[in-house]
């Protein structure tokens, strides 16, 4: 229906920028119209990966700043608190949805298709191993040159424990670590450990879960202060 007058949008446009994309797509099934579902699926995608990598920016920034202006020191307390905020309600739902370590896994890498990037998984008879192809945060910042430049975001030059004791470290990720924190504070021992790439942005970062407590190498405990 064609609107005359001043109106920029017809009441049936109106209309279907109120719904939800999702609920566009699930019409777009149940009317049989397939080619529509897909397109509007891949629209939802778009949106969702650019209110990610809004957030994701302004996290970084924020943690920049805090970095720039209180030093390391204040980062690693704000980083580490921050970071209780949202990984133990996580960690306590996935706890509390089964006590099987198979399942507690499979949440936790439905928890990262969040970062709408293609995951690898390995397994063994010790672990789980998932990469993401790339990184969908961390990654992504350094490919994408956020660490370059006038505004570049803040890389953590001195070795410590939220680097994993390393140098040159890009600051998000380093709320790695501080999620490890979390666990190791509740529970005297790491749900996951990371194991950053040689070359962040370049190579892949992996998330490893091990099956038995007595399989985690004593390194991932000592890193970040702890003992076995």
């Amino acid at each position: 229906m064609k609107e005359s007058g001043d109106h920029f949008f017809s009441s049936n446009e109106i209309s279907e920028m109120e719904k939800k994309t999702v609920d566009r797509i699930i019409e777009a099934i149940d009317s049989g119209d397939y080619d529509k579902a897909k397109k509007l699926t891949h629209r939802m995608y778009n949106e969702f990966l650019s209110m990610h990598d809004l957030y994701r920016n302004w996290v970084t920034s924020l943690l920049s700043e805090i970095g720039k202006r209180y030093g390391d020191q204040d980062l690693e307390v704000i980083m580490n608190e921050s970071c209780k905020s949202w990984w133990r309600p996580i960690r306590q739902k996935i706890k509390q949805s089964s006590n099987d370590l198979k399942a507690q896994i499979k949440m936790f890498i439905s928890g990262l298709h969040g970062h709408l990037q293609d995951l690898e998984i390995s397994e063994d008879s010790e672990k789980v191993t998932i990469k993401m192809k790339p990184c969908g945060s961390g990654g992504r910042l350094v490919q994408e040159g956020k660490y370059k430049g006038e505004n570049a975001f803040l890389m953590l030059k001195r070795p410590q424990k939220i680097t994993y004791g390393r140098k040159d470290f890009p600051v998000y990720c380093a709320h790695e670590a501080a999620m490890e924190n979390v666990d190791f504070e509740d529970e005297g021992k790491p749900f996951v450990v990371v194991e950053p790439a040689k070359k962040i942005g370049k190579d892949y970062c992996s998330f490893i879960c091990y099956k038995k407590d007595s399989l985690v190498p004593d390194k991932f405990y000592e890193r970040l202060g702890y003992k076995k």
